[in-house]
């Protein structure tokens, strides 16, 4: 179960979740204050209208998804289906008013339902998602180039509506190309702000030394596992590791030496964990693991296979000289009667304490009563 794969980007999935609940909030915001204004039409004796029908379907389909995503777990996937639903009701809104309007015009000319694609365009950098932003645009821009075709097949000027020409005005061809222009432009935008994001996050919630998570970073994942394990409990284990005798090593081979031993450790972790699990720096030579679906023998098994092969192999050589280090760990797993992360932090650092004081180059999973 612990064999090591290829990486994935925790930290991006975590920061996709927070950005999906933060569009799925916003959307029952806008798509409630699109709605008052047709209410109030409605309210004053005007006739209950298409387009009034679909901001309440649209209002109640995003309520409800705002519930569904209270109870599932993020997965990318879920991205995909909202961006769809925002794309497809934009379009079917275009479509309505033509069907109520009965003019093409009314297709490619509406300037405040057409505006909305390029809000959920934009939106999909909320996600942390290239992919989603380029998907997010090419739906739209196909999504408006088949209306714009079917407008421009039904196109007679010599038999618009006055009233709609007044309206809505001509269709005129370059307005068109620019729009889908437009939306390659706002798709390019959202593609860029997720690259941006990307960088500043790693700069943010990486270690510079080593290139794994911070202290930071490891306090926002086991808040995000906690969270995870509230709506469906599932387990996880944190684990605290303190190479020892460090001191030694920086006093008698220097800090660079120190710095490259302590990258090759982080490195040795990453490669020994799965994908997904969290690797984190926690400062000095303390590092952290977050591992999910994990109990505390399997974890004592996989750490101890660490153990021997540090004995094994040297963790890094000062020139000629090969350096031998080993490591102490405290295990602990999540328990709902913790009540928040910092308190399994603590327990972790318990047992790492206890470990240290019984020797070192061990792994405890209890505390002693002395210690605790």
């Amino acid at each position: 179960m612990l064999n090591a794969q290829s990486r994935q980007k925790p930290t991006a999935l975590a920061a996709a979740s927070a950005g999906e609940w933060t569009m799925a909030r916003l959307r029952v915001l806008l798509l409630m204050l699109i709605s008052i204004v047709p209410t109030y039409k409605l309210a004053s004796g005007e006739d209950f209208t298409q387009a009034l029908g679909l901001s309440y379907a649209a209002l109640l389909v995003a309520v409800a998804w705002l519930a569904y995503l209270r109870r599932r777990e993020y997965v990318p996937a879920l991205a995909y289906v909202s961006v769809t639903l925002d794309i497809g009701f934009i379009t079917l809104g275009l479509w309505l008013d033509f069907v109520s309007r009965e003019t093409p015009l009314a297709l490619v000319n509406n300037k405040g339902t057409f505006d909305l694609y390029f809000l959920a365009v934009i939106c999909t950098a909320l996600r942390y998602d290239r992919r989603l932003s380029l998907y997010g645009g090419l739906l739209a821009f196909a999504s408006y180039s088949a209306l714009l075709l079917f407008a421009l097949d039904l196109y007679n000027p010599n038999a618009i509506d006055p009233r709609w020409l007044a309206r809505y005005g001509e269709l005129y061809l370059p307005d068109q190309i620019s729009r889908l222009i437009f939306l390659l432009m706002a798709m390019l935008l959202a593609w860029v702000l997720v690259l941006r994001a990307d960088k500043l996050e790693r700069e943010a919630l990486h270690d510079p030394l080593t290139g794994v998570l911070n202290r930071q970073s490891l306090h926002q994942h086991l808040d995000l596992a906690i969270r995870r394990y509230r709506r469906k409990p599932r387990p996880f284990v944190l684990v605290m590791l303190d190479l020892d005798h460090f001191k030694r090593v920086n006093d008698r081979f220097g800090h660079t030496t120190g710095d490259a031993i302590l990258t090759a450790f982080a490195q040795r972790l990453q490669h020994s964990v799965r994908a997904g699990d969290i690797v984190a720096r926690y400062g000095g030579e303390e590092f952290c693991l977050v591992l999910e679906e994990a109990h505390p023998d399997s974890v004592a098994t996989l750490l101890n296979d660490l153990r021997r092969r540090l004995g094994r192999a040297p963790l890094y050589h000062a020139g000629t000289t090969p350096i031998h280090l080993t490591f102490s760990a405290g295990v602990a797993a999540w328990d709902p009667g913790l009540g928040e992360a910092a308190n399994l932090i603590d327990l972790a650092d318990q047992r790492l304490l206890q470990a240290k004081r019984a020797g070192r180059d061990r792994i405890e999973l209890t505390v002693t009563a002395a210690v605790a």
